[in-house]
């Protein structure tokens, strides 16, 4: 091992120096990494490897190092072509380290190292840089959505099956979680390792079946591994470069997982809705509306493999100082980054109302993918409790028959008795009702409190003309659960109170017209800042 360091260290000394490139640049800038090495020689990047083994990593061996190499390069060029050059012998000549020429096959005479030459992108057309600047808005970001979609409909899915099954992503999962437990205390605490390892094997555990079904829809592919801001150029189109090529099982995922990493990434820039955006735009473009349920899932865990790569770079004695700290710093970022993903996914008390026609349903099921929340239908609860059919139509007006007001209170005490017990067993709640009266609110708010979860109110409103559509269209559906006419969407208008500043801290309203999974975004996002 000693003699390896001493090698390395030669050969960095010797590629630190203008001479040793045939572009004959000014000045070397050195980058390094927990396993690799960049040099930056004028307009060429040179890329070498440390001959290093982790459990997710082998550069161990010369013709490991070689062979990761041509994959770089192979796997790269699929989303840009033109930066990779090709791969270069490293030889030992007359007491000296030079670089030789571009090769096709390993051990050469007196090839002591490889490297692989790009070009250099421009730093200042970087997304991180340029989202760090505020000069990043929708359309780069629809532009970049697109170009990600592109490439993951066009990439491999030979061994979708292999990394795809349940049992591969529970290993996967569980591995990653191993190798973070030296970091317990360091950059993450016990408490927060915890709760996040609760929470991403108890998905993985519990979404088995949907696993399962991204395999068969084609949703498991040969992505890139490693898809976040500092990879991402927007220069000459959309340049996406360094994927993972040391790690078939790390690059081949579901392409949720892609999309979650880099989702993530602007959450650590504080750039949320860009990653909102991100996550739409993707859903717009494939269609890919699970996409969804399993995005809080793979920001948490690409937020954990980011914080342990950085707390593995945090310890390497061959990294100065101050990029020890940076690295020990961003871990401790991206590790409570993980951390509220899971708080995010924490119970909490999730009011849907407003008028009949509004798109409370719809909201309120939408949501319940996304979070894990178990949702209370006032309609199908009040019908329940007349021992009805939930689909079936009672021909009551308005304030007549189950929907007197005896009835209603009766309706609104089984919701709360519902939501307050699944509250307390530690699981979210939606209760999507109109809540219409100040009264049954503040109950619903004490019961909150009392539980010690938060709570919001989300309120959907929509115009007349829509409303009334979607009331005439319900009258023709035999499964709609829902007896409401215009006449009771007037009738509620009339009567609904409205929210005051009491509720300025927990009163949401949304457009029930719009996207209702940018909706569920947007009231996660809510939460989130509720907690």
């Amino acid at each position: 091992m000693k003699r390896e360091g001493q090698f390395l260290a030669s050969l960095v000394a010797a590629m630190s120096q203008p001479g040793f490139y045939p572009e004959r640049p000014a000045k070397i800038e050195i980058i390094q990494t927990h396993i690799s090495y960049v040099f930056i020689a004028g307009d060429a990047v040179y890329k070498i490897r440390k001959p290093i083994r982790f459990a997710f990593l082998d550069y161990s061996s010369l013709e490991r190092r070689y062979h990761f190499s041509q994959e770089e390069v192979r796997l790269n060029r699929r989303l840009a072509p033109h930066v990779y050059l090709g791969v270069f012998a490293i030889v030992y000549r007359e007491g000296g380290f030079v670089l030789g020429e571009q090769v096709s096959a390993p051990d050469g005479p007196n090839v002591v190292e490889y490297a692989v030459k790009m070009r250099r992108l421009p730093e200042d057309r970087m997304l991180e840089r340029l989202v760090g600047e505020g000069r990043v808005g929708k359309e780069e970001i629809r532009r970049i959505a697109d170009r990600i979609a592109e490439f993951h409909l066009s990439a491999s899915t030979e061994c979708a099956a292999k990394y795809g099954e349940p049992s591969a992503i529970w290993q996967a999962v569980s591995e990653n979680l191993a190798e973070c437990e030296p970091f317990v205390g360091e950059t993450v605490s016990k408490p927060e390792y915890e709760k996040i390892a609760r929470f991403v094997r108890g998905f993985a555990e519990t979404h088995r079946e949907l696993f399962r079904q991204r395999i068969s829809q084609g949703r498991v592919r040969e992505g890139h591994g490693d898809l976040r801001c500092e990879h991402i150029c927007l220069s000459d189109g959309i340049v996406v470069f360094d994927c993972v090529e040391f790690s078939e099982q790390l690059r081949y995922c579901d392409v949720a997982s892609d999309v979650g990493f880099l989702a993530m990434d602007l959450d650590r820039l504080g750039a949320s809705a860009l990653g909102d955006e991100l996550v739409a735009a993707y859903v717009e473009k494939t269609g890919d509306r699970a996409l969804f349920e399993l995005l809080r899932f793979y920001k948490c865990h690409r937020a954990v493999v980011r914080g342990k790569v950085q707390s593995l770079k945090s310890r390497e004695a061959e990294v100065s100082e101050a990029e020890r700290d940076k690295a020990r710093n961003l871990a401790l970022m991206c590790f409570r980054l993980a951390y509220q993903y899971v708080r995010g996914a924490e119970p909490a008390l999730v009011a849907v109302c407003g008028l009949a026609g509004t798109g409370k349903s719809t909201v309120a099921r939408t949501l319940a993918r996304h979070t894990g929340f178990v949702v209370f239908n006032s309609d199908v609860i009040r019908k329940r409790l007349f021992g009805l059919d939930p689909t079936s139509r009672t021909g009551a007006g308005y304030g007549a028959g189950i929907y007197d007001p005896h009835a209603t209170e009766r309706t609104y005490d089984a919701l709360l008795a519902a939501a307050a017990k699944t509250l307390a067993d530690g699981k979210g709640v939606i209760v999507d009702a109109t809540f219409k009266d100040a009264a049954h609110r503040w109950r619903f708010v004490a019961m909150a409190r009392r539980l010690s979860v938060p709570v919001v109110f989300v309120e959907c409103r929509a115009d007349e003309s829509e409303v009334m559509r979607r009331l005439l269209a319900r009258e023709r559906r035999a499964d709609e659960v829902s007896d409401a006419t215009m006449e009771v969407y007037a009738r509620q208008k009339a009567e609904f109170a409205p929210f005051g500043e009491a509720y300025d801290h927990c009163h949401l309203v949304v457009d029930g017209r719009k996207d209702p999974e940018r909706i569920a975004l947007r009231i996660e996002a809510y939460l989130d800042n509720l907690r």
